[in-house]
């Protein structure tokens, strides 16, 4: 009994020193998730700003109205010559 109680107390003391002398790691972990989290991130921010500013862009990639064109030959204040 006196063996097992010893045996059970220096195991104590071992686990106390060992708990107690922890360094801490200084190495950075990135699981697989963090890369798809930053570009689904990044997507949405993208997603944002093209709901937001979607009539600047319609406006830059829109089509024109047919009275902006200008027909070859014609200056705009000309009239048109009717056969």
């Amino acid at each position: 009994m006196k063996r097992l109680l010893s045996f059970a107390l220096g195991c104590v003391a071992c686990a106390c020193v060992l708990i107690a002398t922890e360094r801490r790691a200084m190495a950075m972990y990135v699981d697989p998730g963090s890369g798809l989290l930053a570009l689904q991130s990044a997507a949405s921010v993208m997603a944002a700003a093209a709901f937001f500013l979607r009539r600047k862009i319609r406006a830059v990639f829109g089509r024109r109205k047919a009275e902006d064109y200008i027909p070859l030959g014609e200056e705009k204040g000309e009239p048109r010559k009717v056969a």
